[in-house]
């Protein structure tokens, strides 16, 4: 490969991981999000009427 197209081929690369790894944080994220409804809606003694934990 020459210069140019070499460098296009690591950017295109480089923009695909980021992507990959931007979704896999984000879907990792609402399955917290969504752990932490649940547990809201298992123990709802446990958080106040904002929805904070008390401790």
């Amino acid at each position: 490969m020459t210069g140019p197209t070499k460098g296009l081929v690591i950017i295109a690369l480089a923009v695909i991981v980021m992507v990959s790894l931007n979704i896999a944080m984000w879907r990792r994220m609402r399955g917290g999000l969504a752990a932490a409804k649940a547990e809201q809606a298992a123990n709802p003694e446990l958080f106040d009427e904002n929805g904070s934990r008390i401790s």
